[in-house]
């Protein structure tokens, strides 16, 4: 599913985020997908931030077959949608 990034096989966790894109729009209108994807690098960069001071590993990736991390999920692709994944673990 992350275009055979083995880090992903290899993480002991993935953390997935996901966007409610029409819910956003209906708040911040043509702002919404900019808005999306600078909290998601913000709320991943706290997340990294605190992996180090674990003294964890972890890799952000966007190259992932969308479709199939969503059926994963069970989310529809349409109202919600993958957009990043992180993977976690031992260095």
């Amino acid at each position: 599913m992350a275009l055979g990034q083995s880090v992903i096989k290899r993480a002991a966790v993935v953390f997935i985020w996901t966007a409610v894109i029409l819910r956003l729009m209906a708040k911040y209108r043509n702002r919404a997908i900019r808005y999306i994807f600078l909290d998601a690098g913000h709320i991943c960069q706290n997340l990294l931030l605190a992996v180090t001071a674990l003294n964890l590993g972890a890799c952000p990736v966007g190259a992932f077959f969308d479709e199939e991390i969503d059926r994963l999920l069970g989310i529809d692709s349409e109202t919600e949608m993958t957009i990043y994944l992180t993977a976690i673990g031992k260095l």
